[in-house]
């Protein structure tokens, strides 16, 4: 049977978007369409394998998830994601970005001040010569 693979890859983004942890094989059930014609609508539209689009977007949710709830543990976020342990999610954010969740959250967290702000401890009209 042949598909509309940009039809099916739009699909396939609404099924992730709301279940980003959901297995090829999951999705395929889901979805009623080979596994493989859902790997080649994925590589058409984005040049990435499925497995690849799928961390892109678990990534995207543990950033959203990280920052939108501060006082929520790595443990619940990860499990919220669909991963059966800390560890293996603190592993693949590790492998991914190279810094542990608790890291991410506290990059997420860091925001600069805008350019001309104050700095803490020194007035605006200040000067230092």
């Amino acid at each position: 049977m042949a598909y509309d693979l940009n039809g099916l890859y739009t699909r396939i983004q609404r099924s992730l978007s709301s279940t980003p942890y959901m297995s090829l094989h999951a999705l395929s059930a889901r979805l009623g369409v080979e596994r493989h014609t859902i790997e080649k609508a994925v590589k058409q539209a984005t040049s990435k394998t499925f497995r690849e689009m799928r961390n892109d977007v678990l990534l995207k949710h543990a950033r959203s998830l990280l920052d939108s709830n501060p006082n929520q543990s790595i443990k619940e976020v990860a499990f919220k994601l669909g991963y059966r342990s800390q560890r293996s999610f603190s592993r693949f954010i590790k492998s991914s970005l190279g810094c542990s969740p608790k890291e991410l959250r506290a990059d997420l967290h860091f925001r600069p001040s805008p350019v001309g702000a104050p700095v803490r401890g020194k007035s605006a009209g200040s000067s230092s010569v």
